[in-house]
Parts: structure tokens; sequence; C-alpha cells
């Protein structure tokens, strides 16, 4: 009963997108930066926060979350060997893939093992609960919030399920189900598919929402030096990854639940979890500045390769996952 309820519903809401896209406002159009030498930085306060279009290396951007994981040319995103395998004839699906030898190799148990933090050091807070999709130190106060909740209900000897957590929801850690990885790589080739026939979409229309549009990134500022955290788009950064791209347009400062759309290095003091002691500010700092620079947690897998064997559980990946790509540019396709 609750699967027919769910697909009912499911259904629904595909059928009124459907007619929101016809006959719903169209929105603002945001500022067209691309075609200009205009960093994130610039268009922030040029625009005072609203988004905008922008140039991005794609190297410069990392996998949403706390691995580190770099997207561009030679990037070890499973995703993006996944991919290869599947093209090269390595592999017809899910089964033997990159993708599948991550989440079986990737399986932390707690939120502070996820993001590299010593148990010895930990709070608390952080030891209870399993890793969550969104949380970093600089996350939203509704992160923070979901957080506590989950703490009390395991301090109370409850469970995630109280909060109908589901298994598939944190993407960057394993086990998954079969069928959750089948689809992630059907994805990925149908994408592959339209891109080579169609070439990549740079203009969408104004009534898709702006997840919708373009490939959504957050902001991380060190100093001058900007990383990207990829927010929407997850599948069209590794398929143009595949495909030989440098450089992507990408929607910035837009807002999401996830938390703020530009993050500074220096207002560590004034992230939510620091301020609330979840975080010391040396743990923050170190967090920010290993996905700012492409480095994993600790404990993190050997990341497969198309054309590779399988690593044995435990292998440790001893080189950054961030590759440094040429500047050329890419042979774009319309």
């Amino acid at each position: 009963m609750s699967t027919m309820v769910a697909t009912t519903l499911q259904r629904c809401r595909r059928l009124y997108r459907r007619i929101w896209r016809r006959v719903g406002p169209r929105q603002y159009p945001v500022p067209d930066l691309s075609r200009e030498a205009v960093g994130p930085l610039e268009a922030f306060y040029a625009y005072r926060g609203l988004p905008c279009l922008i140039q991005c290396r794609l190297a410069d951007c990392r996998w949403f979350g706390p691995t580190g994981i770099a997207y561009g040319r030679d990037s070890l995103h499973p995703y993006v060997q996944s991919l290869r395998q599947y093209l090269g004839g390595e592999c017809r699906s899910y089964r033997g893939s990159c993708l599948e030898t991550y989440w079986q190799h990737w399986q932390p148990s707690t939120l502070a093992a996820s993001l590299g933090v010593s148990s010895d050091t930990a709070h608390p807070w952080l030891r209870r609960v399993p890793p969550l999709s969104d949380f970093m130190p600089w996350s939203d106060v509704r992160q923070l919030q979901l957080l506590r909740t989950l703490a009390e209900l395991s301090s109370q000897g409850e469970g995630a399920e109280s909060l109908q957590v589901s298994e598939t929801a944190v993407r960057q850690v394993g086990p998954k189900p079969d069928w959750f990885g089948e689809r992630r790589l059907n994805q990925l080739v149908a994408l592959h598919r339209a891109i080579l026939q169609e070439g990549y979409r740079y203009r969408a229309s104004q009534r898709l929402e702006y997840f919708h549009q373009h490939i959504v990134i957050d902001t991380l500022a060190r100093g001058d030096e900007v990383r990207f955290l990829v927010a929407n788009g997850q599948h069209r950064a590794s398929v143009l990854s595949v495909l030989g791209y440098a450089s992507v347009p990408a929607l910035v400062h837009v807002s999401h639940r996830r938390g703020p759309s530009l993050v500074r290095r220096e207002d560590c003091l004034s992230w939510p979890s620091v301020r609330q002691g979840i975080f010391t500010a040396n743990q923050a700092l170190e967090i920010f500045d290993r996905v700012f620079e492409g480095r994993p947690p600790p404990g993190f897998p050997r990341l497969a390769r198309a054309g590779e064997a399988t690593p044995a559980p435990g292998e440790l990946e001893m080189t950054p996952c961030a590759q440094v790509i040429p500047e050329d540019s890419p042979t774009e396709r319309h």
C-alpha cells in the first residue's frame, strides 16, 4: 500500500512540474558572465550575491561532501571511471564497476569517520550518528538541528530509521543496493549519449528551476584562490570530464538548504558548527583545506581506475584526488 501511495505521489509531482514548465512564470534571467574573465568573488560583489553564470574549470570542482574527489580529465571520481569502463567495454552493468568497488570499500560507520575527524577528538554527536549527505562544518543551521536530533535519538537507543533516513541518501559512502548503482550508471550512459548527439546544453528554458538549467556550484574561497563544490549536476560534471571538457558554464551564488553558496576560510569562527562547539576551529579548517586541495580523508580507500585491477580492501590512495589539468580549451560540441 505504501509503495502504491509513493508511486502516485511521484507521478503527481512529475505532472505538476510539466504543467508548471509550460504555464508558470519565467524566472528572472541570471547575468551570463561565462564569456568574460569574471571569477565568483567578482560576480558576488558586482551583483550583490545574486545567481550568476560563470566559466568554471572542472579540475577546480569537487564532489559535494568531504571526500575531496575532483572532476576534470584526470578525475578519479567513481562516476567518471565507471563510465570510462562502460565505454571501453570493461563492464556492461554496475556489477564489477569502479562505482561498486568504491561503495564496497568506503563504508564509514559514523559522521566523524566520513569527515576524517579522529574519534578520539570528535564531538560525541559526530561519533553517534551515521554519515549525513550535506553536513559540513559550514553547513546551514538546519543541518545542525538534524545532527542534534539524530544524536539524541541515538543516545536513547533509537536508530536513524525514526527519521526515515534512506540508505541511498548519502551517495558519498556505501554500501548501496545494486538497483541504485544500476540507475546511476544508466543515467551516466544516457547523458553521455545525449551530449555526444546533441552537444552540451549551454542554454535552457528559464521556466526550468535554476538547478535544472546548469551545473550549480558552491564557492570555497581561501584568500584569492577559489575551488568549487558541485551542489547540483554531478552526472553532467562526470560526463563532461570523460568527454575531455576543461571548463563549463556553472551557476554560482544559488541559495539552497545545504548551507551558504560562498564559504570563506577566514569566516571559520562564524560557522554554526564551530560556534556551537561541534568542531574546533582547527578541525573545521583541516576539513576545509583538505577538500580545497583535493585530499581524501584518513582511511579513504584507493580509488579504482578503468583498466586497472580492483584494489583490495584497505588499500589507500597515495596521491591526491585532485589532478593538475592544463588550461587548454576543450573540444566543444554544439
